[in-house]
């Protein structure tokens, strides 16, 4: 009779090692979305980032809205001292730094609404390059011309 409590004890042990190996699935991802990611916090005055990121809203020639999970809820506000052709929808990769930005120097990259200074806590990345995405229904197959390739003219000799 001394045998069955030892094998009892036995099995609770084996079972109990055989539920902390790890064998068990791991828990569903929130379905309610992604997590906020800590990258949002690292978006500090003289800062240089590479982000990838969707265009939201074309607030002028030189200066959009991008959005993006790992960006404040609101969007991310970025600046060029260049004219940037960009259109709502459009994948960017922005390499440039993040600066403290008010009503006035928004001005400058000839963002008239008001409201865009308090976007993205009135931080802006000034873009020191934009790299643009085209769609595939878009982007030139090869041998075609491309704006830098222009098309060409006469006959071959």
């Amino acid at each position: 009779m001394r045998r069955f409590p030892a094998l009892l004890v036995g099995a609770i042990v084996v079972a109990l090692a055989a539920a902390c190996t790890g064998d068990d699935p791991e828990p569903a991802p929130d379905p309610t979305g992604a997590a906020p990611s800590a990258s949002a916090l690292l978006l500090t005055p003289g800062t240089s980032v590479d982000l990838t990121a969707t265009v939201a809203r074309v607030l002028g020639a030189r200066a959009f809205l991008v959005a993006d999970t790992d960006l404040p809820p609101d969007g991310q506000v970025v600046v060029s001292d260049q004219t940037v052709e960009v259109r709502v929808t459009d994948v960017v990769t922005v390499a440039g730094r993040v600066e403290k930005v008010d009503r006035a120097a928004l001005a400058r990259y000839g963002v008239s609404d008001p409201q865009v200074s308090s976007i993205s806590g009135g931080l802006a990345v000034v873009a020191t390059s934009v790299r643009r995405y085209l769609p595939e229904s878009v982007a030139p197959t090869p041998g075609s011309p491309t704006p830098s390739q222009p098309a060409p003219t006469g006959s071959p000799g």
